[in-house]
């Protein structure tokens, strides 16, 4: 039966087979997780869909390599489709009966657009959960637009869908049984729903951010190649959203901003700078989970959520200070420098700074605070003239601070702007007569 003739959908725009991106390759290239992650994605929206008809539906995803020139498949037991919707699937976006397609629909069209990427073939085969005996339909699509509806030669047991891909020679590699279970567990090894790769079992545990720290840590090691120093648990205060810092064992650049990773649900959604990150936090690897429901909640203020997570980052280092003090100094020896560049931008930031960030001074070490005792503070950012008064200031037990690296001259510069109680600081002139006369 051929519920819809071969031809060319305006809904498919033409690919060239030598281009293994298409027009949404992103990291969707030979070896990229673009295709799998919209697969996966769309396989858990219908089981989602599912579960709000029938609570008590569990899910589970299967995927199966290509191997011996079969295809890739990735099956759900979600709530599938009905023969109509499987026709709206074929129809053009723009289209009047899209707006009648029920919640979900789309993230499937995404999936199959995306899958060209890889596959010059793409089949659907879905069995309606919503129609008691519905037939099990077949969705055909060719990488030039054409597309064919039909009933299924074999049905499905179990109302569902299965999405199976025919790749191209150039991308076979994409679909091994070794670069399969790759990407599916990036993308899925925190997803608390059952996921089978070639038939083992590689999600549905406890996730990342219910596990204690020592776990916590260990699968930094192994999953981001990352000793931390520390693992923060984070606390947001926005519903839906956790989160883990995990304190990194180097110094960072005040450009750093590589390595965080948003997760929807469980399942990785995107890698490197973040939104959700403040500009601040160089100095971690942020790792958060928005467990919204992608088809009903509405989406979050992304600068709400950053702000939210730099508040947890020094809330935790405040709490690390009071229950580790050696740690805690480990993590401000190594990352005061952070955290004083951009001191003056928050101000419980500023106030981290001042009481725990030691500045180097020809006294020592010192805090802002502690400084704020010894009256008039004097500073440098000019080598010459810190080397002309240390000698002088020492002896007279003068503070005056080291503020060669540019990010504490402009921390000085600025705290009379930021009004808050404090040392009075005083840039030292680069003369040999006021650096005496300072240091008399």
């Amino acid at each position: 039966m051929n519920d819809h003739a071969p031809g060319r959908d305006p809904g498919l725009p033409a690919r060239d087979p030598r281009d293994p991106g298409g027009a949404r390759s992103g990291d969707g290239g030979p070896g990229g997780r673009g295709p799998m992650r919209d697969l996966l994605a769309s396989a858990l929206v219908g089981i989602e869909a599912r579960r709000r008809v029938d609570p008590s539906h569990v899910g589970r995803v299967r995927v199966t390599s290509a191997t011996g020139g079969g295809p890739l498949v990735v099956h759900d037991d979600g709530v599938g489709f009905t023969p109509q919707e499987v026709r709206w699937l074929s129809a053009a976006p723009a289209t009047a009966e899209h707006g009648q397609v029920r919640e979900g629909l789309r993230r499937y069209e995404t999936s199959l657009l995306t899958a060209f990427g890889v596959a010059d073939v793409v089949e659907l085969v879905t069995r309606s959960a919503l129609v008691p005996m519905a037939p099990t339909m077949r969705w055909v699509g060719l990488s030039d637009g054409t597309v064919l509806v039909t009933l299924a030669d074999e049905p499905l047991e179990r109302p569902g869908t299965q999405i199976r891909l025919h790749p191209r020679r150039a991308t076979r590699t994409w679909c091994t049984p070794e670069t399969v279970l790759e990407q599916v567990l990036d993308i899925i090894d925190q997803l608390p729903v059952a996921v089978e790769v070639d038939g083992v079992l590689v999600s549905g545990g406890t996730t990342l951010w219910e596990r204690p720290a020592a776990q916590q840590a260990e699968w930094c090691r192994q999953r981001l190649g990352v000793d931390p120093l520390a693992v923060l648990p984070l606390r947001t205060t926005v519903s839906g959203v956790r989160a883990v810092a995990a304190v990194l064992p180097v110094e960072t650049g005040p450009d750093h901003h590589e390595g965080h990773r948003r997760y929807v649900g469980g399942m990785l959604a995107e890698e490197g700078p973040s939104a959700l990150v403040p500009d601040w936090l160089t100095f971690c690897t942020v790792l958060v989970d928005d467990r919204r429901d992608a088809l009903t909640d509405p989406a979050h203020d992304d600068a709400a959520v950053a702000e939210r997570v730099g508040r947890a980052v020094l809330a935790q280092l405040i709490l690390l200070g009071a229950a580790d003090l050696a740690l805690y100094r480990q993590v401000i020896d190594l990352h005061g420098s952070a955290l004083a560049r951009h001191a003056l931008e928050h101000r419980d930031l500023l106030d981290l700074v001042r009481s725990t960030v030691p500045l180097p001074t020809t006294l020592g070490p010192r805090t802002l605070d502690e400084l704020a005792g010894l009256g008039e503070v004097l500073y440098t950012d000019d080598p010459a003239v810190l080397a002309a008064v240390t000698a002088a200031a020492t002896r007279d037990g003068l503070a005056v601070v080291d503020a060669t690296r540019p990010h504490l001259a402009t921390l000085l510069d600025g705290l009379a702007a930021a009004r808050v109680t404090g040392p009075a600081v005083v840039r030292v002139r680069p003369t040999v007569a006021d650096v005496h006369g300072a240091a008399s």
